[in-house]
């Protein structure tokens, strides 16, 4: 129940962070994902629970509000999650080089589903641009922000699960 909570209100906070201030801040026309980012700073953090719960409510919230289907949202954020849970069990040790990893193949997750449903949509946006003027920038703007979200995920885990993140 707490793990849900939490998500529910750091999620949201992210999301409404997301639709009114990081809309307008973008690179080119990649803006950040704030709720990308939130997931993953908590889901990278192996002993904290709720991985899926996180997915599924970040997608959600993200699906309905984006113009693209909520369905979409849903597979592309719990896939995300999926991987950021995947990351620390099996690849690497380093924190700052799983965050990174997560940030990379998350970010290419989401825009890359959108984009594939765009185009199965018929819209006609040449990859190289999508590519170029909305990925990239994305991710740009993403990595450089991966960190200070990290480490605030980090402290707001040590507020309600000290134990947990004491022993990582």
């Amino acid at each position: 129940m707490l793990p849900s909570l939490l998500a529910l209100v750091s999620l949201g906070a992210a999301a409404l962070l997301q639709v009114t201030v990081a809309a307008q801040l973008t690179l080119l026309h990649g803006p950040a994902d704030l709720v990308l980012l939130t997931l993953l700073g908590w889901a990278l953090r192996r002993r904290l629970p709720g991985h899926w719960v996180w997915g599924l409510i970040a997608g959600l919230l993200v699906g309905f509000a984006s113009q693209l289907p909520w369905w979409l949202m849903l597979a592309a954020y719990l896939g995300a999650a999926g991987l950021a849970a995947f990351l620390p069990r099996r690849m690497w040790e380093v924190a700052w080089l799983n965050l990174f990893t997560a940030v990379l193949l998350g970010t290419f997750l989401v825009h890359g589903l959108a984009y594939v449903y765009l185009w199965v949509l018929r819209t006609p946006i040449a990859p190289v641009q999508a590519l170029n003027l909305v990925i990239l920038p994305s991710l740009l703007l993403n990595l450089l922000l991966a960190l200070p979200v990290y480490g605030l995920m980090g402290e707001f885990a040590k507020v309600f699960y000290p134990q947990e993140i004491a022993n990582e």
